[in-house]
C-alpha cells in the first residue's frame, strides 16, 4: 500500500538590508493567502480521508460491510486525535490521489507507498507504516526469482507499488496481466486466470489464508517500501500537523499497535523524510 514526504513548507521572506528608514509603506506585512486546509477542518470539524476497501489488511468492508483495516483504523486515530469528525471518502487503488488532488479528500491514507513519481504530484508526510511486495503462487507453480516469470501471467493490480516494481524487474517473456483493483487480481490468481500475482506480503497472507486449497505460497520478495499519508502540496500546515501526529504515535506506540493488530507482524522502524 502511498505521500507522505512532507517537504516543510514556507516561504522566508527576507528583509535584511533594507533601510527601515523608508517610507510606512515599505514595511507592510505581505498578503495573507486566506485560511488554510487545517484551519478549515478544524473549523467544520471535519476532515475527509481517503478508503480503499479492497486491499488487505489496509482496507477492507467488515461483516456489517462496514469499512475496515489497518489504514481504516489509522485514518480514525488521526482524526480523533484532531477532534474531528470522519468522513471517509470510498476510492480504488488508481482512484487515490486523483481523489485528492481534486479535492474530495484532504488527505490520501490508503497504503500509499512513496516513490518518487507520486511525490511529483503530492507531498507525502512522514512513513507510518512498511510493507513487502511479494510473488505469489500456486505451490505447483515454479518460481524462484524473478527469472522464472519469464513464459508466465502474472496479475498486477494498477496504481500500486507492485506496478511500480514488478514489471521493471520482470525477464523478457513475462506476460504481466494488469488489473483495476486487488480484487480482481485475488480472483485471477484463485481462478487461474493467471499463473502468479505480485501484492503486498499481507495480501498475500490473507488470501492465502482464506483459501488453503489453492496452496498459496510467496515465490519471492519484489521490494520492501513504506507508505505514509498524502497531501496536496500546497497543504503545509495539514502536512506538518500530520508529521506530529506520526511523530507523537510513534512515541506513544499507537501506530505499532494498528499495525499488529492487523498484519500480524511487528511494525519496522521507520525512516523519517
Amino acid at each position: 500500500m502511498e505521500r507522505r514526504d512532507m517537504f516543510a513548507g514556507g516561504a522566508l521572506i527576507g528583509a535584511a538590508g533594507l533601510a527601515l528608514a523608508a517610507t510606512p509603506s515599505a514595511a507592510q506585512a505581505p498578503a495573507s493567502s486566506g485560511p488554510s486546509v487545517l484551519d478549515r477542518i478544524i473549523r467544520e470539524k471535519k476532515i475527509r480521508i481517503t478508503a480503499e476497501v479492497t486491499s488487505p489488511p489496509f482496507g477492507i468492508l467488515d461483516r456489517n460491510n462496514q469499512p475496515d483495516g489497518s489504514e481504516i483504523a489509522t485514518a480514525r486515530r488521526l482524526a480523533q486525535d484532531l477532534g474531528v469528525e470522519l468522513d471517509l471518502v470510498q476510492v480504488t487503488g488508481p482512484q487515490r490521489i486523483p481523489a485528492l488532488l481534486s479535492g474530495r479528500a484532504d488527505v490520501a491514507i490508503s497504503s500509499l507507498s512513496i516513490t518518487l513519481e507520486r511525490a511529483k504530484t503530492v507531498a507525502f508526510a512522514n512513513p507510518h507504516g512498511a510493507l513487502s511486495i511479494v510473488i505469489t503462487a500456486p505451490e505447483r507453480v515454479t518460481i524462484r526469482n524473478a527469472a522464472d516469470l519469464a513464459g508466465k501471467r502474472i496479475g498486477i493490480t494498477r496504481a500500486t507499488l507492485e506496478e511500480a516494481t514488478v514489471p521493471r524487474s520482470a525477464p523478457q517473456g513475462a506476460n504481466i496481466v494488469f488489473f483495476d483493483d486487488i480484487a480482481a487480481t485475488i480472483q485471477a490468481l484463485l481462478s487461474g486466470q493467471v499463473d502468479a500475482a505480485g501484492m503486498s506480503a499481507f495480501a498475500a497472507k490473507s488470501v492465502a489464508d482464506r483459501n488453503p486449497r489453492a496452496g498459496l505460497q510467496n515465490k519471492y520478495t519484489v521490494t520492501t517500501a513504506f507508505y505514509a499519508p498524502a497531501v496536496r502540496p500546497a497543504d503545509h500546515e495539514l502536512r506538518h500537523w500530520i508529521n506530529t501526529w506520526i511523530m507523537l504515535s510513534k512515541q506513544n506506540g499507537v501506530l505499532a499497535e494498528i499495525y499488529e493488530r492487523y498484519t500480524g507482524v511487528e511494525l519496522v522502524a521507520l525512516p523519517t523524510i
